[in-house]
């Protein structure tokens, strides 16, 4: 048992002597600006799949008619208009309703209907937000 630990703790410190790094997956690992192309595949979409899709999902039933399953879903909008404008986030749903006061209706993301749950839903973090701006101020593309 001891040389098992041994040898767990010298695997995962000898890379670190040798200035080894692994790669790490999630938003916050790659930072955003206005030099980094912000690809709709490896950056947007898991944020919308964490937060939005737990409502907004093609097969799930919700008043704004809003899917956000693939890209074409989310580019059509709901009844509300289309999700983003081109280049321009600020004019963007999928941007103001994230803010503490949203133009129509209630803050997103909601709690989800599928969790029963007193506590606050999640919400965005600053980076994943900075994403989809980011994302949306490029052009929104397919990418």
């Amino acid at each position: 048992m001891k040389k098992t630990c041994a040898m767990v703790v010298l695997i995962g410190v000898i890379p670190l002597l040798l200035g080894v790094s692994f790669p790490r997956t999630g938003v916050q690992d790659k930072p955003v600006s206005r030099d980094t192309a912000v690809s709709y595949k490896e950056h947007v979409a898991p944020i919308l799949q964490k937060y939005c899709l737990p409502c907004h999902a093609e097969e799930s039933y919700n008043p704004s008619e809003l899917s956000l399953d693939t890209y074409a879903l989310l580019k059509k909008g709901g009844k509300h208009g289309a999700s983003f404008t081109e280049g321009k986030p600020e004019e963007s749903l999928l941007i103001t309703k994230l803010a503490d006061d949203p133009p129509f209706g209630d803050r997103m993301p909601l709690q989800s209907r599928r969790k029963k749950s007193t506590t606050p839903p999640p919400r965005l973090t600053e980076e994943e937000t900075k994403v989809l701006e980011e994302w949306i101020a490029q052009g929104g593309k397919n990418n």
